[in-house]
């Protein structure tokens, strides 16, 4: 069921609108609405000064650095609100920010910056060094003389023709004083070696630098000394990155040990603080007063108004509002459910959240869904397996959906223990050796004209109860249009029923001409709606009522495949040579219909509830509960 709701106006001077707005944050129970989709209220959009988007905009900026810092020292998913420190939620919080994070983001920047360089180099270096192994031996004694000076270059593999041309010139320049060795250093590039005296350096780099072709650059501190001196330095630095990386990760993961906590509390208070100021852009004025329009649970109106004169006295005005047609429909849906069936308020939500005031579904839900699932797996031994590890994984999942739809699981496997003992399976047949006999019927066997019989008089019990709901609603909204149409299926199923009994002999022939009258009302009532395209419309739609409780079938047609399944596997297991080649490949197959056995139970109700059933009654369309509220002092 879903709770009453109040639609509110508050009304207050506009030097108590910080102090306000501060009291409805920390209260955090009243859902702010924009005013201006609230035509029961008549006031301009409040106009919001300058200074104050001037500080909305530095915390924003503050947030951005913060959530840098955190993302760098690996704490961007961390809780914001798990282990805050007390500093969270004094007044100069953000000051202290500022203050600290300046030189915290200096060393972060730094120790970013060393790693990427130390990075590059560990990527690059190796191919510097493959180079000089390459060429170094093609190089004679005199390039390792003092005195001269080494420059690599890199060429195309395809313009390869120009290496003797750069020869030519290059000894040109030095009187034929250099040396050029060059050698493939991998399929697309050629690399080249130029061994020339040291006075001819800065005449070489200008020539290089016109012929444009790329050069083999070592890092600063490599390129100096002969050839051997540089490859000696670049294995010694290619040991030493590794340990460099290393060592500035320990760093950054101290600095995330001292700093992650306290950045995640700036973090939650600026969104806290930033969530504040952003309400105002919903709130309106007039000359003298400030305007806010809202929801609230009815039963807590009382505790706002008290909240708000203690915080600003007398000159705030708290204002029920009537509860219009138009303003229903954009009221808030907070659902009240027992305990075991707020998980399936979820699965509810998948398909649509209920409309205010609307019929919730979720205690529907939570009984036929279960029951759907251990109908259709309906083997103890797998229901037994599905409780245990779900409660188990209950133990890590201690919130949200995950720990909702395990419950869920929990309670399909309670109905699979059942339907098991009913059905008398426990893997399959394996149950059956060892003395298990069915409580009611054996549904792989000579009864399994009755499972389907069992699951058509389900689909028409879960459909029947789905048009009474529909009838009800359709009353209470008069709407006209939904009572005929649901009118008229429920009386037409009504009337196939006493057709299909009077036929098997259950009902006296007398009953026939009856029967079939109304089952011809109950056609033309479902067409009605549609004037004379009924009259083709209205056949069809029955028709596919029909078809809606066929489709419960699936809950016979899986519960088998899941049994069958089941039966391959022991009877695998018995025939294969080795009793330890045939547990391991019974338990294989058994694990995989496990799996299916949660997989599609589990689909395939949801699929009988949102498109069999929902549709007769169910309309939807409301909208979840949001209140504005400080998630520092309301983290639930």
């Amino acid at each position: 069921m879903t709770r009453q709701m109040a639609h509110v106006e508050i009304v207050g001077l506009k030097e108590d609108l910080e102090t306000i707005v501060r009291s409805l944050h920390r209260f955090g129970r009243l859902q702010v609405d924009p005013l201006a989709g609230t035509p029961e209220i008549a006031a301009r959009p409040l106009k919001i000064d300058e200074a104050t988007r001037k500080g909305w905009e530095a915390h924003r900026l503050l947030l951005a650095q913060i959530e840098g810092a955190l993302d760098a020292l690996g704490g961007k998913s961390s809780d914001p609100l798990a282990d805050l420190e007390p500093e969270a939620f004094e007044p100069d919080v953000f000051e202290r920010a500022r203050t600290e994070l300046e030189p915290l983001a200096e060393q972060i920047e730094r120790l970013i910056n060393r790693r990427e360089s130390d990075l590059a180099e560990l990527a690059s270096l190796p191919r510097y060094e493959s180079s000089l192994r390459k060429l170094l031996p093609l190089l004679p004694e005199i390039a390792r003389y003092g005195g001269m000076v080494t420059v690599g270059i890199l060429i195309s593999r395809s313009h390869a023709g120009a290496i003797p041309l750069i020869d030519e010139r290059i000894q040109d320049l030095t009187g034929g004083r250099a040396l050029l060795v060059s050698g493939a250093l991998d399929a697309d590039t050629q690399a080249v070696l130029i061994v020339f005296p040291e006075r001819f350096a800065e005449d070489v780099e200008i020539l290089l630098g016109r012929e444009d072709v790329a050069r083999l650059r070592l890092p600063e501190r490599f390129g100096r000394g002969g050839p051997d001196a540089m490859l000696a330095n670049l294995e010694a630095r290619l040991r030493e990155l590794p340990d460099s990386i290393a060592a500035i990760d320990r760093e950054l993961d101290e600095l995330g040990r001292s700093w992650c906590t306290r950045l995640a509390g700036w973090r939650a208070a600026l969104k806290d603080r930033l969530e504040a100021f952003e309400v105002l852009e919903h709130l309106g004025e007039t000359e003298h007063t400030f305007v806010i329009a809202g929801w609230i649970p009815a039963d807590e109106l009382a505790e706002l108004e008290r909240r708000l004169e203690g915080d600003a006295g007398p000159n705030v005005v708290v204002r029920n509002l009537p509860l219009t047609p138009a303003a229903r429909k954009r009221a808030p849906v907070i659902l009240e459910n027992p305990v075991p069936a707020r998980p399936f308020e979820r699965l509810v939500s998948l398909f649509s959240t209920p409309a205010y005031g609307g019929l919730d579904p979720t205690r529907l839900m939570a009984i036929f869904l279960p029951f759907f699932f251990g109908m259709m797996l309906g083997d103890a031994g797998y229901g037994v397996l599905i409780v245990l590890l779900c409660l188990g994984l209950m133990r890590k999942f201690k919130t949200g959906f995950a720990r909702d739809m395990l419950w869920v699981l929990v309670a399909g496997g309670a109905w699979t223990i059942l339907f098991g003992l009913l059905f008398g399976e426990a893997f399959g047949t394996l149950g059956e050796h060892y003395g298990m006999e069915p409580l009611w019927l054996h549904r792989a066997g000579d009864e399994m004209t009755s499972l389907f019989l069992l699951t058509i008089a389900v689909g028409v019990a879960h459909v029947t109860l789905g048009l009474i709901l529909g009838v009800w609603e359709a009353v209470k909204h008069r709407s006209r249009s939904h009572l005929l149409e649901r009118t008229g299926m429920l009386v037409g199923i009504i009337a196939l029923l006493a057709l299909v009994a009077i036929l098997a002999g259950y009902l006296p022939d007398g009953w026939l001409t009856p029967a079939a009258a109304a089952l011809i009302v109950g056609i033309a009532l479902l067409g009605a709606p549609m004037k004379w395209l009924g009259l083709l419309v209205g056949p069809i739609e029955f028709l596919g009522l029909i078809g809606n409780i066929l489709s419960y079938l699936r809950i016979a047609a899986i519960g088998l495949a899941s049994v069958y399944l089941a039966e391959v596997a022991n009877e695998i297991a018995g025939a294969v040579g080795g009793i330890v080649v045939g547990v391991i490949i019974a338990v294989l197959i058994h694990t995989l219909n496990l799996a299916l056995g949660i997989f599609s139970p589990t689909i395939h109700g949801l699929r009988l509830h949102y498109v069999e059933f929902f549709r007769k009654f169910y309309e939807g369309g409301g909208r979840v509960y949001d209140p504005f509220r400080s998630r520092l002092e309301n983290p639930s």
